[in-house]
């Protein structure tokens, strides 16, 4: 597959303007208003059949979403960024109906391969270290607070550069073709309000991938990423009732001591012997002065589990504890999902294929290939995996290699630009693998 090369490398620059594009613009959340849009730009000069708003996302599925506010600050943003023609493209998004899938059928009988590629930033403030390349280059972010401070921006480029190179070759192919450009992956909020809307009936193939992360060598590649651990992420929120410290404490009903009381409950679950399970309580706020009783309390909680039905496992002592603590400490609770994804492995058929194209690949040099690796961390593409899988398809998901100037969600993340090429050829040759004519 000699003539891959000549396709990636006609796209390498292209690829890079991509990159710092949208690394200087970026979003989070649902609220991925811009980017949705010039990525629907991109595709539609590519003769793609485009899915948007709800056709890609049901609302009533979304978890994490946001303020009202924080969304009409993004979509003014939004506005202003585009030029006045493109605002119709924002219209079908609504409140946050954002990210696209497109698609391309060959006309020939074959496969359905699909592409996952994350689009959201981070709430992280970029770095203005002169050292850092972005700041020094040119293409940091335009907002305080944001950053594409994980790769998502890489993963975008390495979308609409494969989405292109297969458009322009569609007659080398058979079957059909799907691009996931999906929101929200932070958090793991996005996937499980776009995969009720059945975007990913009839896939055959579903691939994603991920810049660095384990894979930290340039030139290097992980193939097949096993052991996602599964998570939910929710909120609780206390009601109790305020009464005088010292007056009348008996009259009150203390939010805090019954948050406080979870969280330790919450820590001190018993764990399991089927596999690695996790807690935290990473927030608690409560309390509205020194001699009052508390009555309200806030606590930002997440679950994981190796495996789906052990994050299941934790989060059900979870519900039964803060049930528990609400009826001793006589307050009222309310709990909300704000995120989460399955657990699983990638099928091993899908990591044979990205080990035989990483050792054809020019992009990486075959001592640093491994083929197989126990991530022991979570992702939202994770509940996209196992959807398919339990539909009969193969899934798989790598890591691309590269140098890193710090870890991800740091202000001083940058990757090595090469990983672009990497993962475009990795890709391409999976697909014709997988679909060619």
């Amino acid at each position: 597959m000699d003539f891959i090369i000549s396709k990636v490398e006609k796209l390498k620059d292209e690829m890079i303007q991509h990159r710092r594009f949208f690394h200087q613009h970026p979003e989070t959340g649902w609220f991925t208003f811009f980017t949705t849009a010039e990525i629907i730009k991109k595709l539609k000069e590519y003769k793609y059949e485009l899915k948007l708003g709800r056709e890609i996302v049901s609302p009533e599925k979304r978890e994490g979403l946001g303020s009202k506010e924080e969304s009409l600050a993004a979509l003014a943003r939004a506005r202003k960024l585009l030029d006045e023609k493109d605002h119709d493209l924002l219209k079908v998004m609504e409140d946050g109906l954002t990210g696209v899938v497109a698609e391309v059928d060959t006309k020939r009988e074959g496969p359905c391969v699909a592409f996952r590629f994350d689009i959201d930033g981070v709430d992280v403030t970029e770095s203005t270290k002169e050292d850092h390349r972005p700041f020094k280059e040119g293409f940091s972010s335009d907002i305080k607070s944001i950053t594409h401070a994980c790769g998502h921006d890489g993963h975008i480029s390495i979308g609409l550069a494969l989405a292109k190179i297969i458009s322009e070759n569609i007659d080398d192919f058979k079957g059909k073709f799907k691009f996931i450009f999906q929101t929200a992956e932070e958090g793991c909020r996005g996937a499980v309000g776009m995969e009720p809307t059945g975007i990913l009936d009839g896939v055959d193939y579903l691939l994603g991938a991920h810049i660095g992360f384990q894979a930290t060598q340039s030139k290097g590649v992980i193939c097949g990423v096993n052991k996602f651990l599964s998570t939910s992420k929710f909120d609780v929120t206390f009601k109790g009732k305020s009464a005088h410290a010292a007056g009348a404490p008996q009259e009150g009903a203390n939010a805090l001591l019954a948050a406080a009381e979870a969280a330790i409950q919450m820590h001190s679950i018993t764990r399991h012997s089927g596999g690695t399970t996790r807690i935290n309580v990473g927030k608690l706020i409560a309390g509205e002065g020194r001699n009052v009783i508390a009555p309200n309390a806030f606590m930002a909680c997440e679950t994981r589990g190796v495996t789906t039905e052990l994050n299941d496992f934790m989060k059900n002592k979870c519900m039964n504890i803060v049930e528990g603590v609400a009826k001793i400490h006589s307050v009222d609770y309310e709990v909300r999902q704000t995120g989460g994804t399955a657990g699983g492995d990638s099928s091993q058929f899908i990591t044979d294929l990205i080990y035989e194209s990483s050792c054809e690949s020019p992009y990486i040099e075959n001592d640093l290939i491994v083929k197989n690796y126990d991530f022991g961390a979570c992702e939202d593409y994770a509940h996209f995996m196992r959807t398919v899988q339990n539909a009969g398809g193969q899934s798989g998901y790598l890591m691309i290699g590269t140098f890193l100037d710090a870890g991800h969600h740091n202000e001083c993340f940058d990757f090595d630009e090469y990983a672009l090429l990497a993962g475009l050829d990795i890709f391409l040759r999976t697909a014709y693998k997988l679909s060619q004519k």
